[in-house]
């Protein structure tokens, strides 16, 4: 029997217009794929890997000469970002410090360490990004954190857990191999470098290497060019905190209009003598209320409140009950959450009384906090027609939610400029400028804020540039292959034994990676130490093949409603630049949530014993 409430009866009478939102969302989308359905840019010839390699580098590498390392350890850490810090320190409160930690950049911090560029702040609340807090005893500046903040918190954990030493940096993991009668894997790196290691953990990470748009010209540019994500003060001046004087007599085309530039754009505003915004597709922009952290009501809080506050925040973003009434970390995510559609709903509806009713409470919630958004923007732009360009026309979660209280008004200054390319992109980069619109644009500087090479799909070598073989001798991209990932817990890969993998595929998921990495590296911590404790018995683990293909199948019966949802789309990293259904569906995120994964994974240690691995 269907429910006898309606979306109204919960939401209230604010009418939606729903059929006419779907088919200007349709229209949007359309305008930025071809007619043939293949992403735009996708088979343009281009001759600029020389410059792009370039463009790659990282600015504040010197790459002292060294000679080569031969060594053994029991444990190899590729990755030092928040992730190979937090799998760091864990190993230490396992009692387990036969560690190092390679690391291609010549600084950790991985995201905090390339994305140098100003106005560089954290859109998720301090209190929960910053990992160990309670361990450090230290209390943030602000409630969303700025990059300056984030990485000299990091360097206090590497100081407090003595980490400096265990880094091996400016060397790049380039093959890994496992050895079975030895049982350990052997990695070799791009400086002649040879480790072998019982255990290692990919700590990898997402955002690093810097994508550039598929439009020839690139390497004809006769100025000054850089990508955001290796932000190059040598070009601009300044630093992050200081003018960036060079760029006072210079106009700058800024290309791409997501995260990353919605955070630079204001901040170059105030530098340069003109400024180029161009834009294919709009980000959705939230308002934010920064405010002091009071240490006082910390002060007062019990022990494990940290990781109490990211279990509230993820259940927040999943609909799922609180176990407080209330959790600040929530700011710009509550929307997603069940107990905010219902906030106008009588006290005693049950959720049984609407539950056939919540996919559409979800999508006209959505809906209401979209036309909110596009309202804000009429608000604050002046002109009516930079205004409509800068409105974001899909769901709130098709696009990377950015927050920021200065970006909308940037474009009411007189020498900043969008140029909006409806959907189409740029067509090239000339000599002297960038082409759009059938337009040159004359331009001295051009800087990239067009992402990083990572989307759903992406081959791992192509992610990380290491040559993985696993015990049957098979690559593990040729293993994923043609049906996709295959792990438990999106951590542990069956034929690549002691092999750890943070994800994400597969894994539980949160905005707030720094809860998805600790709860990843507190089980793989344990699951090592376990090992260690036992390796008279056994020196190899591995998932068995019960246990891997039924997480997949768990994972693979999510995947229609994430399909369903990234159709619907306008292209992204999210969805296979609008092309979803060609990715297979194990490659999505464990669709059950954070929770019911990090409790899949305490049930495989209960009893002092692992659950549904082998061992040999």
């Amino acid at each position: 029997m269907g429910s006898i409430l309606t979306v109204d009866d919960i939401l209230g009478p604010n009418k939606i217009e729903a059929g006419v939102l779907e088919a200007k969302y349709a229209s949007e989308r359309g305008k930025r794929l071809p007619p043939s359905g293949c992403p735009k840019n996708r088979d343009v010839k281009v001759d600029n890997d020389d410059v792009l390699k370039d463009l790659r580098k990282d600015p504040a590498s010197q790459c002292a000469a060294r000679d080569p390392i031969s060594s053994n350890s029991r444990v190899v850490i590729i990755g030092a970002g928040i992730a190979g810090i937090i799998a760091a320190v864990k190993l230490k409160q396992q009692g387990i410090d036969d560690f190092v930690i390679i690391e291609k950049g010549a600084g950790y911090g991985g995201t905090w360490y390339w994305n140098q560029y100003p106005g560089l702040r954290c859109d998720i609340e301090a209190l929960i990004y910053l990992p160990f807090l309670e361990e450090t005893g230290y209390v943030p500046q602000a409630r969303y954190p700025s990059a300056e903040e984030i990485r000299a918190h990091l360097a206090r954990i590497v100081d407090q857990w003595n980490l400096s030493s265990k880094m091996i940096l400016e060397t790049s993991t380039t093959a890994m191999s496992w050895d079975e009668p030895a049982r350990r894997w052997y990695i070799t790196t791009n400086r002649s470098d040879q480790w072998t290691s019982q255990f290692v953990i990919l700590a990898t990470g997402l955002f690093h290497e810097p994508k550039f748009p598929k439009i020839p010209g690139i390497e004809t540019f006769q100025g000054l060019q850089f990508h955001s994500g290796r932000w190059d003060y040598r070009v601009t001046g300044g630093d992050a905190r200081s003018p960036r004087d060079r760029l006072a007599d210079k106009t700058v085309g800024i290309l791409g209009t997501g995260a990353s530039a919605v955070q630079i754009i204001p901040q170059l505003a105030q530098d340069a003598q003109k400024l180029y915004v161009f834009q294919r597709t709009p980000s959705s922009i939230t308002l934010r209320h920064d405010i002091p952290v009071d240490a006082t009501t910390i002060a007062d809080w019990s022990p494990g409140w940290q990781k109490e506050r990211m279990e509230d925040f993820s259940r927040i973003v999943q609909g799922e009950e609180l176990t407080q009434k209330e959790c600040l970390a929530t700011e710009g995510w509550d929307i997603l959450a069940l107990r905010n559609l219902l906030r106008d709903y009588s006290q005693d509806a049950s959720l049984a009384e609407i539950q056939d009713l919540i996919p559409r409470l979800f999508q006209e919630a959505d809906y209401r906090l979209m036309n909110r958004i596009r309202d804000t923007i009429d608000t604050i732009v002046q002109d009516p027609t930079t205004a409509d360009h800068l409105k974001p026309w899909y769901g709130y979660l098709c696009k990377r939610p950015t927050f920021h209280n200065q970006y909308l008004a940037t474009f009411n200054q007189p020498h900043v400029q969008l140029v909006h390319t409806q959907g189409k992109g740029v067509t090239r980069v000339t000599p002297t400028g960038i082409e759009a619109n059938g337009k040159e644009f004359e331009v001295d500087v051009i800087i990239y804020c067009t992402g990083f090479d990572f989307e759903i799909g992406t081959s791992f070598y192509d992610r990380t540039g290491i040559h993985l073989v696993g015990s049957q001798g098979q690559t593990l991209d040729f293993a994923w292959a043609d049906d996709g990932p295959s792990t438990l817990f999106g951590i542990h890969i069956r034929d690549f034994p002691n092999l750890f993998y943070m994800g994400p595929v597969q894994a539980g998921a949160s905005f707030n990676y720094t809860h998805t990495a600790y709860e990843a590296a507190t089980h793989i911590a344990a699951i090592i130490r376990h090992c260690v404790d036992h390796e008279h018995d056994f020196k190899a683990i591995q998932p068995t093949e019960a246990s891997q293909m039924d997480w997949v199948q768990q994972n693979e019966a999510g995947s229609d409603e994430r399909l369903q949802f990234a159709q619907s789309c306008t292209p992204g990293y999210f969805n296979g630049q609008g092309q979803p259904e060609r990715i297979p569906a194990r490659w999505g995120y464990y669709p059950k949530g954070i929770t019911a994964w990090v409790q899949a994974m305490q049930a495989s240690k209960e009893g002092g014993t692992l659950n549904g691995f082998e061992t040999w």
